[in-house]
């Protein structure tokens, strides 16, 4: 092939040479420096389209090998079903995965069989939820918060080993109305008033033993630092935690715990205005006084105001039942010590006991679980 120059070529027409001729570069490249040869490069480059190379029988091997997996995943269009299992209902959704340090929701199909629930991926192949309804123990429909900020309904299914699996569709309620039909259809009876306690998801491992989140959730923080001999304050992104021992918050940059004081030394928490950012926009912050050794000490945490004033009222439930003995009772089943208001009215986030008040209320199901 003889090289040929052409001012008013384009580059399309260098995409449309590659593809129908192709490219072979075969170089032997040396750099030297005074005259002293210090690095050789051999290149040798094939740039060409699909077609092209697998006529020239380049990149076989590894398009056989990408035919061949294709193939397989399109021969597997669902999972594998046992001798006489007929699917019933199926949909698309993604189910929960916490395992270890991985935590996301994974996309899959829902299929609803006369014997078990199943979720299964297509690509790769492989099953990512598996349960016989024989170990369901109750359903219920929570509606969460979703990372774009709407607010979406999952399906919470406990099962009798006290797992709960967090499904998510297009349709919930006709997910768990076709569960809730096929557990009646074999004769399988739901809790009622069962009690899901919340588990909640924690960013570093910092918590004692035994020890229990009643709430968390991001927020800012007015961390203190030190310049030029004095005391300066700026805002950051983190998580706060309340446990049953402390108040602690964790700083996502960092990955550690900037700030943590026992329950017991809360003296009081209120909301109050604040300004907050660099620029100082007025808004408002949770005040949070503490006694450390002989000394009261003041924190601010930033969020927007509903969230503000839920903090406000778990921590103040909790100080409060710290304040005298009288305000604190003890679960009749695991013995856990909790506020005597939010026990009554809450049931144990534990062991899931639940008050006959709020089992005599009608006989509704309501959701029980821990302090929000």
């Amino acid at each position: 092939m003889e090289p040929n120059r052409s001012r008013q070529a384009t580059l399309n027409d260098l995409i449309d040479r590659i593809f129908d001729k192709g490219i072979l570069l075969n170089t032997d490249l040396i750099i030297s420096v005074a005259g002293i040869p210090l690095l050789g490069v051999n290149l040798k480059l094939a740039l060409a389209g699909m077609e092209k190379m697998l006529e020239y029988g380049i990149m076989k091997d590894w398009d056989e090998a990408q035919r061949a997996v294709a193939s397989q995943e399109a021969e597997m269009k669902g999972p594998s079903l046992g001798e006489n299992e007929n699917t019933i209902f199926s949909m698309f959704g993604t189910h929960w995965y916490s395992k270890g340090i991985y935590n996301s929701w994974r996309a899959g199909t829902v299929y609803i069989t006369d014997k078990r629930l199943i979720m299964f991926r297509k690509m790769p192949a492989e099953i990512l939820l598996e349960i016989s309804y024989e170990k369901i123990k109750a359903m219920t429909i929570r509606e969460r918060e979703h990372f774009t900020g709407k607010k979406r309904q999952e399906l919470h299914i406990l099962s009798k080993d006290e797992e709960i699996i967090k499904l998510h569709t297009n349709d919930t309620f006709l997910l768990k109305q076709a569960l809730e039909d096929i557990l009646k259809n074999k004769k399988f009876s739901l809790e009622d008033n069962q009690s899901f306690p919340e588990k909640k998801e924690v960013q570093g491992d910092f918590l004692y033993p035994e020890e229990e989140v009643f709430n968390s959730g991001k927020i800012w923080y007015q961390m203190p630092f030190t310049s030029e001999g004095s005391v300066r304050y700026v805002w950051k992104p983190g998580h706060l935690y309340l446990t049953d021992k402390r108040l602690c918050w964790w700083y996502d940059f960092e990955k550690k715990l900037i700030f943590t004081v026992p329950t017991a030394e809360i003296l009081h928490v209120t909301v109050h205005d604040v300004p907050f950012g660099s620029v100082l926009v007025q808004g408002k912050s949770l005040i949070v006084m503490y006694k450390e050794e002989m000394e009261n000490k003041v924190v601010c945490f930033h969020d927007d105001e509903t969230s503000l004033r839920e903090w406000e009222k778990v921590i103040r439930e909790l100080i409060k039942g710290h304040g005298d003995g009288k305000n604190t009772e003890t679960c009749p089943r695991c013995g856990r010590k909790a506020p005597k208001e939010n026990l009554l009215e809450n049931g144990c986030s534990r062991c899931g006991w639940v008050s006959y008040r709020i089992k005599g209320e009608g006989g509704t199901n309501r959701d029980v679980g821990c302090v929000r």
